[in-house]
């Protein structure tokens, strides 16, 4: 998973106590009387122990999703009970978002209530749900205070220092008496969505047809370099055959972040293989998509292509983006199209309360949810510590581990050669797995089958479930290269998905819906080892849980069930389906539509096995594309009928090719056609990065690739310019490429910033991003006196590119700058700084050493350095005078492949890759940062203590004077 450091904090007792004087007035005097409240039963308020440094500004706006109770959830558990028994005559006659909406969502008077509500207090509506579980509002923060008689708080985060604050609610909300909700999320940021099962070691990039034996080990039987494995060997490993490539089904994913679709494409292309899948985006809470500076997609675009490697013929992957987890799974609930759900984040505190309604809206209409349990190996974190914040070690990240998804393991995999079936597995050290954290009671499917042998909990929901392949063995492609390394349980849970979607396309019936009642099941039976791989060798052990836990025969706390064992599974799960059936088909699966004008497709109700029920129809663009609207002639078609789709669009509909899903139930059954809308168009094809000094230019081509039969001109702009950067195009107005030339000033910002590329044809608009990388200089004079650190250097971490190396490197772990991107000086801003020599030490790992600094009279001292293995904060830094006193400094230091722009940081240079001790390269930026420390020019300099901290790296000082 991406591993954030964090920072420490400080003191504010005196403006604590003026903050609660100042809370408690508030409370007398702005909010109405408790007495007429209901309380919430939520876990959202911060925990007695938090630490307040202050208050949110009244006027920021928050944007919240205030949830609604089930109706008679009593009678929604029996019939998810009767759904998955086999015995029963509900069995898999699932519902449809209507139904389940007139049976067990809120009324529609419970819903104006808590509308009613909402707007009472000055709130506003932007989204209502058709299930009406969900209703977004926004707000600023004096509103939703008055709405929820709450104070939002700005608190310390326990476990990261002074570099992470999060806001909370001091108390539990409350609504007035007669509102029926029950949630509201996002008042609450303590730990926010962030991947929990993505996993990198020793990340090296490559390029197609390279060979490195440096990068093989003797274990790995993949297709791809060096043995590492493709998504495609986990199809073969795990299906094994070719007839089912999940064709006529969906799958759904989790996003909380933006993805470029170049780099799904640049796996595919990588690997030699199709790419025929539509990817289709779903954006929700006002995000736009938009991958730009400091966008790290790799969790979004591993997801899809782990995802399309095990079901290559889907029709269609929907991927979900948003800011708010349950605005995300309440809209994979309410399309109902996507039967086959992955999601690899995690997030606290827990909020059962608004999401667990959605997940029970799942398992009734026969949807599936895989959440990837996570890499840190064995849960044992303390409830009490981990409910309060106090030590979040060992604690679970939910959704993993709520009994209504299906939590995902890792193994360890070998295979029988490149392409080859099945051969052994053990479970992985990382895999997420142990017992519920978050209170959260084991489900009665559970309880069977918890023993001595897997120590497993007989009151707390147990994890994970089941497992797949996570070792970091793997390739993926990401942030513009494409790389070995990877592994976790996020590539678990969509491998997952993509398995079930072939049993749901074998199956091609009834969807299989919720999977942990059918393999607790068939788990217990005498032909378990058919159906899964029963891994008994292994562990997850970790530091916080020497001894806890084993792989053992049958259910386990490290991998579960086991591995999906082919077609032996697939059978067991989704037999062929004989009873009366029916299917659609449409007459027309492409149309060719131009803005502003319409297009139609008959589809077809096809009878199979007697059927003769009729079908209710519903028709959906996915991704809500501006203007196109998809209506039909009937949406209640008997067997044999027909209905007729039309496609309507509006001269805002952009150009480019879009997914329509037309959706058939019928007793428990259902079936989707899907029609493709082609629109001419255009889209615009720019590099993902360009590099800039300060004082110097850099050029990116920009292309227009028409789509549909486009011929029009594009007229290009650029918006998002850092300060102190021009951009110009040698052709504003094109139908194939133009250079845009970036030019920079010599006091040009420096960093990261997103370029957005607008091309406007008519009434289509298309956007690309770049990422402009600006840095200081490459002059030889500037301003200042360079210090000379060489008598302290002990890392060598500068080398020229093609050099090999056997020491560590800058980051101990064999990567270092390189010396060909760095230059021997760089001028930033005017001041001058010299590095030291190559391939020798030339850097200062901080020991808690003090370094010599020339002797005089300095106002400012500016240090170029970076932070490794992960950002470095809360760092002490101190300045020492002759005079034998000093001045502390408190700072934190960014990775260098993460900017996190921290206060007083600047990205200094950003370097387009860094060097590997094998003579490789990583192509991917990296940073070295500068801070500025103001001196007491009244003394005189003797030295600089550096942090007693070797994963904080000087490369180079310089003195100012005024």
């Amino acid at each position: 998973m991406y591993k954030r450091c964090k920072g420490s904090p400080e003191n504010l007792s005196l403006r604590l106590v003026l903050i609660s004087v100042c809370a408690v007035a508030f409370l007398l005097l702005g909010l109405p009387a408790r007495a007429q409240r209901q309380a919430l039963e939520t876990r959202i308020a911060a925990p007695p122990n938090a630490h307040a440094v202050g208050q949110m500004p009244t006027t920021q706006k928050l944007n919240l999703a205030l949830t609604l109770s089930l109706r008679d959830e009593g009678q929604l558990q029996l019939l998810i009970q009767q759904l998955y028994d086999p015995a029963s005559p509900q069995y898999r006659h699932f519902l449809t978002v209507q139904q389940f909406t007139d049976q067990f969502g809120p009324t529609a008077t419970d819903y104006d209530k808590v509308i009613a509500f909402a707007t009472k207090y000055g709130l506003t509506v932007t989204n209502t749900s058709p299930n009406r579980l969900v209703l977004d509002v926004s707000g600023t923060v004096a509103q939703i205070e008055q709405a929820f008689q709450v104070h939002l708080l700005v608190y310390q985060h326990p476990a990261s220092l002074k570099s992470r604050r999060y806001h909370a609610p001091d108390a539990e909300p409350s609504v007035d008496v007669g509102v029926p909700m029950q949630g509201v999320n996002g008042l609450n940021d303590f730990e926010p969505p962030h991947p929990i099962g993505f996993h990198q070691t020793s990340l090296k990039q490559i390029a197609r047809g390279t060979q490195s034996s440096s990068l093989a080990r003797g274990n790995q039987t993949g297709s791809g370099p060096f043995g590492f494995f493709l998504g495609s060997d986990m199809r073969a490993a795990y299906y094994g055959g070719t007839a089912l490539t999940g064709m006529g089904q969906a799958i759904g994913l989790f996003e909380f972040g933006p993805y470029n679709l170049s780099d799904v494409q640049a796996y595919f292309n990588f690997v030699s293989q199709p790419l025929n899948v539509p990817i289709v985006n779903v954006l929700l809470d006002g995000v736009s998509g938009i991958c730009g500076a400091g966008c790290d997609d790799g969790e979004e675009v591993i997801d899809i292509q782990q995802a399309v490697s095990m079901a290559p013929g889907l029709s269609a992957v929907i991927v979900y983006e948003g800011n708010n987890d349950t605005d995300m799974f309440n809209q994979m609930a309410v399309d109902n199209v996507a039967k086959q759900l992955s999601c690899s984040f995690g997030f606290l505190p827990p909020d059962p309360q608004s999401d667990e309604p959605i997940f029970q809206e799942f398992a009734a209409q026969g949807q599936n949810l895989f959440v990837a349990s996570g890499d840190g190996g064995a849960y044992f974190g303390d409830p009490v510590a981990c409910a309060n914040f106090s030590n979040l070690n060992g604690c679970v990240f939910y959704p993993a581990d709520d009994p209504f998804i299906t939590a995902a393991g890792g193994t360890n995999l070998t295979t029988n050669g490149p392409g080859g079936s099945w051969q052994s597995e053990t479970g992985w050290i990382g895999s997420g797995g142990g017992f519920s954290t978050n209170g959260l009671a084991i489900p009665s499917y559970q309880v069977p089958v918890i023993n001595g042998a897997n120590q497993g909990s007989s009151t707390l929901r147990n994890i994970p479930d089941v497992a797949a392949e996570a070792n970091t063995d793997n390739l993926f492609c990401a942030n513009g290269g494409c790389f070995i390394g990877v592994g976790g349980t996020s590539l678990s849970a969509p491998r997952w998905a993509g398995f079930l979607a072939l049993a749901n396309e074998q199956s091609n019936g009834p969807a299989i819906g919720f999977l942990n009642p059918t393999i607790y099941y068939i788990g217990q039976g005498p032909n378990y080892t058919s159906y899964f791989h029963d891994i008994t060798s292994g562990n997850n052990f970790n530091g916080g849980s020497p001894n806890l836990f084993s792989d053992v025969a049958g259910y386990d706390l490290v991998t579960g069930w086991g591995s999906p064992n082919g077609q032996g599974l697939l059978n067991a799960l989704g037999p062929a389906f004989t009873g009366p059936n029916f299917g659609l088909t449409a007459s027309v699966s492409t149309l060719h539509v131009t803005q502003g004008g319409t297009g139609s497709s008959t589809i077809d109700v096809n009878a199979a096995n007697g059927f003769t029920g009729t079908v209710d129809l519903k028709a959906e663009a996915l991704g809500l594309p501006t203007g196109l609207t998809a209506t039909l002639s009937s949406s209640a078609v008997a067997a044999g009928g027909n209905s007729v789709l039309t496609i309507s669009t509006t001269s805002a509909t952009p150009g480019g090719n879009f997914l329509v899903a037309v959706t058939g139930a019928s007793a428990g059954l259902s079936h989707t056609a899907y029609v493709t809308v082609a629109l001419p168009g255009f889209t615009i094809t720019a590099p993902s990065n360009v590099f800039v000094n300060q004082g110097s230019t850099a050029s990116a081509t920009i292309t227009i690739n028409d789509v549909n039969g486009f011929n029009g001109s594009v007229k290009l702009s650029a918006a998002g310019l850092p300060k102190g950067v021009s951009a110009t195009f040698n052709s504003p107005h094109t139908a194939t490429t133009s250079t845009l030339t970036f030019a920079a000033s010599s006091a040009a910002t420096t960093g990261f910033a997103s370029v957005t590329i607008t091309g406007t044809s008519g009434s289509i608009t298309q956007t690309a991003t770049i990422t402009v990388a600006v840095s200081a200089a490459t002059a030889t004079t500037g301003t200042g006196l360079p210090v000379d650190l060489s008598a302290a250097f002990n890392v060598n971490g500068i080398y020229t590119d093609g050099t090999t190396y056997k020491n560590g490197g800058l980051d101990g772990g064999g990567f270092s700058y390189s010396a060909n991107a760095l230059t021997p000086s760089r001028v930033l801003t005017g001041i001058q700084f010299q590095f030291g020599p190559t391939n020798q030490p030339n850097a200062i790992g901080g020991t808690g050493q003090a370094v010599s600094l020339p002797a005089g009279h300095f106002p400012r001292l500016v240090l170029l350095a970076t932070g490794v293995q992960g950002n470095q904060t809360g760092q002490t830094v101190s300045v020492n005078y002759s005079d034998g006193t000093s001045t502390q400094f408190i700072e934190n230091f960014s990775d260098w492949f993460t900017p996190q722009n921290f206060p007083g940081e600047i990205d200094a240079v950003v370097m387009p890759y860094r060097n590997f001790a094998d003579g490789s390269q990583d192509q991917r930026p990296f940073s070295l940062y500068a801070y500025v420390f103001r001196l007491n020019a009244k003394k005189s300099v003797q030295s600089i203590t550096l942090p007693n901290n070797p994963d904080v790296l000087l490369l180079a000082a310089t003195l100012l004077s005024d």
